[in-house]
């Protein structure tokens, strides 16, 4: 979810970028997450013939409309979090 939360702030966003904004994500991890978020459809990675090559990583329009769906989880969990056990 937080990839696809920072490719909804940061369309066209590169690799380094998000590892940048998610600190505690290895590049492995991040890689991995980023090749099942593009086989399911919800992002778009975009390779230009440049040297060095330069790839970056945006949202389709399967992901862009799962993000209001996210923010209305993130909202219910505000709402609830003094109802969840300590």
């Amino acid at each position: 979810m937080l990839v696809l939360c920072i490719l909804a702030e940061n369309p066209a966003t590169r690799f380094n970028a998000i590892g940048k904004a998610l600190p505690d994500i290895s590049p492995k991890v991040l890689s991995e997450t980023l090749k099942n978020l593009e086989s399911d459809g919800m992002v778009k990675r975009m390779v230009y013939a440049e040297i060095p090559p330069r790839v970056e990583y945006s949202l389709t329009s399967l992901g862009k409309s799962l993000i209001p769906l996210i923010g209305n989880l993130v909202s219910w969990a505000v709402d609830n979090q003094d109802k969840f056990p300590k």
